[in-house]
């Protein structure tokens, strides 16, 4: 939570295959009375005063940018989730499917509004678990581990209103996190929880034991060979809605030097990463809030997952071309220029002069290699085949080129004969 903003799904529609994530879940909404696109592209301020809609539209960006990653190759090593993140983590590890997770975001945005749950606030600190547990008022609780030096508290309104201003009369970061007045990850919560599991049960019918590449935020290490914790299942993602998430704990886990993509509307996390994780590592958020262009702004994330060494196959995000192309479609040769401005020497030209300038060839019919040619002939003249020909340019390509000798000729003309006299020639 807290990624959404208005005008989040931005240009992103251009891509095919984020355009076809997104239609898919406003069609599955639409049977609920949810407009998704209205949702992820209105300047409204107000849409996500409704807990609902950003639960729905962040799912639905994170399905959409996932089957994008999907597209281009990417296959992670590791998974990770913050909060309702997890619904990510079981649609990348292909536990659920995208009808599922749209389905289970919005069975978690039904039930926080069913239940009776008293008026909640959260905030977000400049300080971590260990430093500020020991501070907190009886009614107020950490409900995300963020980071070393972020945390995340969760309690009633009005408590929690008086102690982020005295956190901020110390000097300590802490500011209000919008979240519909709904105390999450904490036991205020808890009047949700038989909402969630029924709902989700009704979607989430058959567990699937998680793939050990995702790394739970919801069960602390200790608890991860437990029944719950084995198993995407309704239960694991109700647990999810009430437990405490162990983000830092779970980074922990990701090893120096990986590449971690952030998954969501708004790179939210970025900076709780970059101070958390080990050194070597590259952080790519897909999306920024308030972006000029979100294509732009993805393709360039792409750009430096390419830098930083992975494979990617980017054509297969782009319109497939269906052959054969209309007679109107215009060349692309005429948008590419050389620049010619400068002059380099590559070394090549040394190489080509060595080889043609001067060609000494000994042709006589007394050596073995010429003396099956006394059958070609020609009006009673000896001559050399065309293949000697051939033969001889294959060579010299060969000879200046590292790269496989596979070569093509293609409308040759042989303008002149030559005639091999009986007694040898030298040429």
């Amino acid at each position: 939570m807290g990624s959404q903003w208005c005008g989040m799904v931005g240009d992103l529609m251009k891509f095919p295959t984020f355009a076809a994530a997104i239609d898919k879940c406003h069609n599955i909404l639409q049977t609920k009375g949810i407009d998704l696109k209205h949702i992820i592209s209105t300047s409204d301020k107000t849409v996500f005063d409704n807990i609902l809609h950003s639960f729905v539209g962040i799912a639905a960006i994170q399905i959409g940018l996932t089957d994008i990653l999907k597209a281009v190759g990417i296959v992670p090593d590791g998974i990770i989730g913050h909060s309702v993140g997890e619904l990510g983590c079981a649609y990348a590890d292909g536990c659920v499917t995208a009808e599922e997770m749209i389905l289970a975001a919005y069975s978690r945005g039904r039930a926080s509004l069913e239940a009776k749950l008293i008026p909640g606030m959260m905030a977000a600190i400049g300080v971590g678990y260990n430093t500020i547990k020991n501070k907190l008022p009886p009614t107020i609780e950490v409900a995300c581990h963020n980071g070393p030096d972020s945390a995340t508290l969760s309690g009633p309104r009005e408590d929690m209103e008086k102690f982020v201003a005295e956190l901020q009369a110390q000097g300590t970061f802490a500011r209000l996190v919008n979240v519909s007045n709904i105390a999450y990850h904490s036991q205020y919560i808890k009047p949700a929880a038989p909402y969630v599991l029924k709902y989700l049960k009704e979607i989430i019918r058959t567990p699937v034991k998680r793939s050990s590449k995702w790394i739970s935020t919801s069960n602390l290490e200790e608890n991860w060979n437990t029944e719950l914790a084995l198993h995407s299942s309704a239960e694991y993602h109700t647990n999810n809605l009430l437990s405490s998430v162990y983000f830092e704990e779970g980074l922990k886990h990701i090893p120096k030097d990986a590449i971690l993509i952030e998954i969501a509307p708004h790179g939210l996390l970025q900076a709780i990463l970059k101070r958390s994780v080990k050194s070597g590592c590259t952080n790519i958020p897909l999306t920024q809030r308030g972006s000029k262009s979100a294509v732009e702004f993805l393709l360039t994330a792409l750009g430096k997952m390419y830098l930083a060494g992975m494979d990617l196959s980017i054509a297969n995000i782009y319109p497939r071309v269906q052959y054969p192309v209309g007679r109107g479609t215009h060349s692309l040769a005429s948008l590419v220029h050389w620049n010619h401005t400068e002059m380099w020497r590559t070394g090549l030209e040394d190489k080509l002069h060595s080889l043609f300038s001067i060609i000494d060839l000994q042709v006589t019919l007394n050596s073995e290699e010429f003396r099956e040619c006394v059958g070609h002939q020609l009006d009673d003249d000896i001559i050399l085949p065309c293949s000697f020909y051939l033969n001889i340019a294959y060579q010299m390509v060969a000879n200046i080129s590292t790269e496989r000798k596979e070569i093509v000729f293609e409308n040759l003309h042989f303008k002149k004969t030559l005639t091999i006299p009986k007694i040898g020639m030298s040429g």
